[in-house]
């Protein structure tokens, strides 16, 4: 099976519903967020502070092609992954991309208390976090294969809804 590729804002659900959604299918869960921290050996929030988002963003694309070497895995991408053209062409050709929306609102809710979100240590955060959106919002909607409204919705909700929307079956890896 090829690859799912989890694309949305911070706070939309990316992660908690790809290990649902792998764990259903039976596929490998990777949070690309995840693996960038392993090979840089330091948090995003570290290297944000240390080397800048430019360094993080070669860092980012260096880690997702070495990921879709493999198949049958759901990969929760970080936010910012749609802002590298190349990033959005290799996404296409190695998988399924799923957009995972929410307001801004929603996303400032489930974000406002998280400490760990450098684009959004500025003195008003919820003005940042949709500045981001809009910059960020068409690139999503240009991307996906499908896309499923996160508000209100359970991970496993979420994940289930993918399902239906893609025609996939569970356990089918």
């Amino acid at each position: 099976m090829k690859n799912i590729f989890l694309i949305g804002m911070m706070g939309a659900g990316k992660t908690e519903t790809g290990k649902c959604l792998a764990k259903k299918l039976g596929l490998i869960f990777v949070d690309l967020d995840s693996e960038i921290e392993q090979e840089a050996r330091m948090t995003v929030s570290g290297i944000f502070g240390t080397h800048g988002e430019p360094f993080f963003r070669d860092l980012e694309k260096g880690v997702l092609k070495r990921i879709v070497n493999r198949n049958s895995q759901v990969i929760a991408t970080g936010g910012g992954i749609v802002l590298d053209p190349a990033n959005r062409l290799l996404m296409k050709e190695s998988g399924t991309v799923v957009y995972l929306r929410a307001s801004v609102r929603v996303l400032f809710e489930r974000l406002k208390e998280k400490k760990d979100r450098p684009l959004l240590n500025r003195p008003d955060p919820e003005e940042a976090l949709a500045r981001i959106f809009q910059d960020r919002r068409s690139l999503y909607e240009s991307c996906h294969d499908g896309a499923v409204d996160t508000e209100g919705k359970t991970p496993r909700e979420v994940a289930e809804a993918l399902i239906a929307k893609l025609g996939l079956k569970q356990g089918a890896a």
